[in-house]
């Protein structure tokens, strides 16, 4: 962009805030600090400040002073009124609960401890030791600020269209599966309060490039946030459009609320760092930055992760390598609105299933040590702090940490499987690049800024459909589970970073017929020592799959139709055959799931397959799933129908013959 045209956009942006302040719009409009709840009074330690709500876990102090003359801390509570040690300590800026120092008209982002809200804080106080030195009082029915869905776009021209668009904040908006065919000649996203309806007096709105100077690019599903510009918010404009300048047309648009109560942007109310903090590079997305406090090791791990992904560092299980096994880490991420970082232990390299897998502390006899629990996410940068003691006692889970030792670390990101328990990796520490780190170092920050570009979108591959009508025998084998492009695409669900391949397809969905007799050839493993490497294939109503790791009560409430015996055990393991890739995942990279499947190779222990033979009758709901005993979100769909839908077979010739020789055994054996 040139500097005579970056100076044309910020003095348009000028212009319109100034034709508000002409049309009567207050200038705390524009400095929106989020809903306010009051004001502490003047009291004892010169306390002063107005206290807004950001949103439901955090509070934005303005003119915040205090003399540091007494010792005292910020507290929030659900009692009538603040006394003694009544409520809960509230970190402040920092994430610290040291007494608080001096300070002298600054602006605070507080972030309320993890489990409380404002749907439940009645006041927040600063507390001395013997006295109140000034507090607010919470409305009854007090509404927060929260995230804004105002709809979709309108679909007007040039193929746009979109999912949700939602104001994730008083300046930004995320906009859901964008599409847009790239064809107009002068198009921009475009705002403006001039005209109830998209005009020609409107402003130019960053893309999610941050560019003014290029047209929009063609959109084909991808997820995006744009952010209005200069001092403008939301509360400034009534529409948002994608709009062709040259050409003053409309190609789609979504209107603003007038009953907008959403978040500030708070990017700018920086955290600062902790002192004598250390900074270390894991990945070029993910940064682990620690100080030692005593007794205590106060940790904020650093990323650029999707939402739903966590981030998982620790002490390794070994102490003269990293490995995965034995690991102590707090797995962090962000639940919904509320960050995490939850105690886990690593004792098996599968699912968490029973006391085995990678699982909470707290599910298999321990303990969850971690405390401070605080986090912030800004422009797809996710920051989770937390503290935990180096020695917590807990000698069934938890490692000691050794200040003075080179310790290995184990670290790695992954996806949260919707029962809040973290799933396979697809991003972790290799053999290449194991690192050890002394925690009780001299402060040494190691790290980079990290981007926050997001990877670029992938075209998922197509769901794979099999029909009884011509095949009546179907192998069950492991496989990886193709990244972005397969099972995440295909289930809309994280997966453990393995899945059950059919007739060598990826989860493929099954149309079975009512009446008919179906076998099961199944090669998931039969090893029960090792739970990575065990299987069993069973046929349920339950969409989760896992049946081993429900309560009794929620056993009740699912049916199993095959490869379970009366006793309520597995029936259908057989040995372990898997189908890897030895050169690394290439489902980035494969265009096709044939493609794709040509680089693996079949790997099966010794041994025999197991079989069932299952025949759906009328009492057979329509839909059920193929799933494994013993971990969730494995398989996918059984449609069972009276008769065969019409159509091409889901499984063809020539498909096969493309994927080339790997599945072709199976068809020649008939397991195709």
């Amino acid at each position: 962009m040139s500097c005579r045209r970056f100076k044309l956009e910020q003095v348009a942006v000028s212009l319109l805030a100034l034709a508000m302040m002409l049309s009567g719009r207050s200038d705390a409009q524009t400095q929106y600090y989020g809903k306010l709840i009051g004001s502490f009074p003047a009291g004892q330690g010169g306390v002063a400040g107005a206290v807004y709500a950001v949103d439901a876990n955090r509070l934005q102090i303005v003119g915040f002073s205090f003399d540091g003359s007494v010792t005292a801390q910020f507290r929030a509570g659900s009692t009538d009124s603040p006394s003694g040690s009544e409520g809960v300590l509230v970190p402040n800026e920092q994430g610290s609960t040291s007494p608080l120092g001096v300070y002298n008209n600054r602006k605070l982002v507080i972030a309320l401890p993890e489990g409380t809200t404002l749907d439940t804080v009645k006041w927040f106080s600063v507390l001395g030791q013997n006295s109140n030195l000034g507090h607010v009082t919470v409305p009854d029915n007090f509404d927060y600020p929260r995230l804004r869905n105002i709809g979709e776009f309108s679909r007007r021209q040039h193929q746009v269209r979109s999912g949700d668009v939602t104001i994730v904040n008083a300046k930004e908006f995320n906009i859901q599966n964008l599409h847009y065919d790239g064809f107009g000649p002068d198009a921009f996203f475009w705002a403006g309060n001039q005209d109830s309806r998209p005009s020609r007096r409107g402003f130019k709105v960053p893309d999610h490039r941050g560019s003014y100077d290029q047209r929009l690019p063609r959109y084909t599903g991808q997820t995006i946030n744009i952010m209005l510009p200069g001092d403008v918010t939301v509360y400034d404009i009534k529409w948002l459009s994608m709009w062709c300048i040259r050409f003053t047309a409309n190609f789609g648009e979504v209107f603003i609320p007038a009953d907008l109560n959403v978040p500030p942007l708070v990017e700018d109310v920086e955290i600062p760092a902790m002192p004598m903090m250390n900074c270390e590079e894991l990945h070029r997305d993910m940064h682990v930055s620690w100080t030692l406090a005593g007794e205590n090791l106060d940790v904020e791990l650093t990323g650029r992760v999707e939402d739903g992904d966590y981030m998982a560092f620790g002490v390794s299980g070994c102490n003269d390598r990293t490995c995965m096994v034995g690991s102590d880490v707090t797995v962090a991420w962000y639940d919904g609105d509320v960050p995490r970082a939850v105690d886990y232990t690593l004792k098996a390299y599968s699912q968490c299933s029973g006391a085995s897998g990678v699982c909470p502390d707290d599910r298999v006899g321990g303990t969850d040590n971690n405390v401070n629990i605080t986090g912030r996410q800004v422009n797809g940068i996710t920051r989770i702090r937390y503290s935990r003691p180096i020695n917590t006692g807990d000698t069934t889970t938890d490692k000691v940490i050794d200040p003075s030792q080179n310790m290995y670390i184990s670290w790695a990101i992954g996806p949260i499987n919707p029962s809040g328990v973290a799933a396979k990796h697809h991003t972790r520490v290799e053999v290449s690049d194991q690192v050890q780190l002394m925690f009780g170092r001299e402060a040494s920050d190691m790290c980079e800024m990290i981007s926050s570009a997001t990877p670029a979108p992938v075209t998922p591959w197509p769901t794979r459909k099999i029909k009884g009508d011509q095949v009546t025998n179907f192998t069950v084998r492991i496989g990886p589970t193709g990244g972005r492009r397969g099972y995440e695409a295909i289930t809309g669900l994280p997966s453990w970073g393995i899945a059950y391949w059919l007739n060598g397809l990826l989860i493929p969905e099954l149309e079975l017929k009512r009446g008919w007799k179906y076998t099961f050839i199944v090669e998931g493993g039969n090893d029960t020592a090792t739970p990575e490497r065990y299987h069993p294939f069973y046929i349920t109503d339950d969409p989760t799959g896992g049946y081993v790791q429900k309560t009794p009560a929620e056993q009740q409430q699912v049916r199993v139709f095959a490869g379970v015996d009366e006793n309520g055990m597995p029936t259908a393991a057989g040995r372990y055959c898997e189908y890897n890739n030895p050169n690394g995942d290439t489902s980035e990279t494969s265009e096709t799931f044939a493609e794709y499947a040509r680089t693996l190779q079949e790997d099966c222990m010794p041994g025999q397959a197991a079989q069932f033979t299952w025949t759906p009758d009328v009492d057979t709901p329509d839909l059920v799933y193929y799933h494994c005993f013993t971990h969730q979100y494995l398989g996918w769909k059984i449609r069972v129908v009276d008769e065969f839908t019409s159509g091409a077979a889901g499984v063809s010739a020539g498909m096969l013959a493309v994927m080339g020789t790997l599945f072709a055994g199976a068809l020649l054996l008939g397991h195709i």
